[in-house]
């Protein structure tokens, strides 16, 4: 029992664990640690597939090969700028930012036609949870159509 303990007392650190502190900073940056990882794994694939080396991927990046092992490791805050610069120099996106379509309920027309209506609308961009609702389209149903045109007789 003292051979184990004489073991086990040459190999405990003298320096306090900071494994508590590192999974705290990991549940708190979780985001964007997720979001680089994803953006590590397809700058290293795309390297891979292109037969580039880190190294060749830091010059033309003019950074240091340190730098370019940060990025693939998902270690990396990027800047929109170097994520810009990436997807440039490997021809891939990274980072896609959607552009949507929304009416504006103030800007409406009608235009009849027989008994039915017809909106008619102006578009403006909008955010990403009003395209998330589900969509009402009176013209997709003969039912949604005779409703429609009950509220505007």
């Amino acid at each position: 029992m003292n051979d184990i303990k004489k073991k086990l007392a040459k190999i405990i650190s003298s320096e306090t664990s900071t494994w508590v502190e590192k999974a705290e900073w990991r549940i708190d940056n979780n985001k964007w640690l997720d979001k680089s990882a994803k953006i590590a794994l397809s700058v290293l694939r795309t390297i891979r597939e292109r037969g580039m080396s880190q190294k060749q991927l830091a010059d033309e990046l003019n950074i240091s090969p340190q730098q370019v092992s940060k990025i693939v490791k998902g270690q990396e805050n990027l800047t929109l700028e170097s994520i810009s610069k990436l997807e440039s120099i490997l021809g891939i996106s990274l980072v896609e930012i959607p552009i949507y379509i929304k009416a504006r309920p103030n800007s409406m027309s009608y235009i009849s036609s027989g008994q039915y209506q017809t909106a008619v609308t102006s578009a403006v961009i909008f955010n990403y949870k009003d395209f998330c609702l589900p969509i009402d389209c009176p013209t997709a149903s003969l039912l949604s159509n005779e409703k429609m045109a009950a509220n505007y007789e």
